[in-house]
């Protein structure tokens, strides 16, 4: 097996023609040199030099091999700073999206404090997606983590998962329906409403009945119909305008900021963080480690 040393060895030679001053530069004896310079014309098969009492000079196979490692050498000091340019990049940036309609800013720019303490100079894009463009961008991997329910978990081998926190599920209903009116209005009253739905990604039809199905006997709930709107803007907007009754949590800025009328479920639905296996970032994996943190110290 050819030795590195050996051909950053030759190559000096090569240059300087002169076993003396190759060994300056290579910080090592003349008699070193000519140890290296011969085990590489062993291993090559090839006399590489003509040496005399007067001069050095290559030989041709020598010239040939001078030109080959020459261009290897440059070869990969060039794919060495591509490297690390790409590393640069990579571990440079964060590119972070999360479910539209939450309102985690706080827990968010907690976590980011955390991680920048350890690196400065972190760039970081927060992105807020529709349920399903969220999804799909990370299976893209145009997000390197994202931040959604449990509930609508990205699926596939090699993908991470962290929990943020628990949060608590409320039942939206439009101020128009007729039971809302009732001061004393409690979930229970809602049980047989119709319950709306939001598709999660990549899911059919038949799959989104099924979870609303599981989530209405784990509620209690015995619904006259269930509907399954394509996203959750549909879904909250189907609760406005009284189609039917909708579980969220109070991360919703539609719970929090909506006319709808909130009635606590006494149930709770984890917020989660999601990341490749491979990514190479660190700060990935750290974010997610921060968020947990972050919410933690909240409580």
């Amino acid at each position: 097996m050819i030795n590195e040393t050996a051909i950053r060895c030759f190559l000096t030679l090569a240059k300087t023609l002169n076993f003396t001053e190759t060994a300056r530069q290579m910080y090592m004896t003349q008699q070193s040199v000519s140890k290296y310079i011969a085990k590489l014309e062993e291993d090559l098969g090839f006399k590489l030099f003509i040496r005399t009492r007067h001069y050095v000079m290559l030989t041709q196979a020598g010239k040939s091999y001078y030109t080959f490692f020459s261009r290897m050498d440059e070869e990969f000091a060039a794919v060495t700073e591509q490297t690390r340019q790409y590393y640069d990049n990579v571990n440079g940036s964060l590119l972070i999206g999360h479910l539209e309609w939450l309102e985690i800013s706080s827990g968010v720019s907690n976590a980011l404090r955390m991680v920048r303490a350890d690196n400065p100079k972190l760039h970081f894009v927060i992105e807020k997606h529709p349920q399903f463009e969220l999804n799909e961008m990370f299976y893209c991997r145009k997000l390197d983590l994202i931040i959604t329910y449990k509930e609508f978990a990205p699926k596939g081998p090699g993908i991470m998962s962290m929990k943020a926190l628990d949060t608590p599920l409320v039942l939206l209903v439009s101020p128009e329906n007729p039971k809302a009116k009732d001061e004393n209005a409690t979930v229970d009253d809602f049980r047989c409403e119709p319950f709306i739905k939001a598709a999660a990604s990549r899911e059919r039809l038949s799959d989104s009945k099924h979870r609303a199905r599981m989530q209405c006997r784990e509620l209690g709930f015995t619904p006259s119909d269930i509907i399954i709107s394509p996203n959750l803007e549909s879904a909250y907007m189907a609760a406005e305008f009284g189609q039917g009754v909708l579980v969220s949590t109070m991360l919703s800025l539609m719970s929090l900021h909506s006319d709808l009328k909130c009635f606590p479920v006494g149930r709770t639905e984890e917020l989660r963080c999601f990341w490749h296996e491979d990514h190479e970032n660190p700060a990935v994996a750290a974010f997610a480690k921060a968020l947990e943190k972050s919410y933690l110290q909240e409580k």
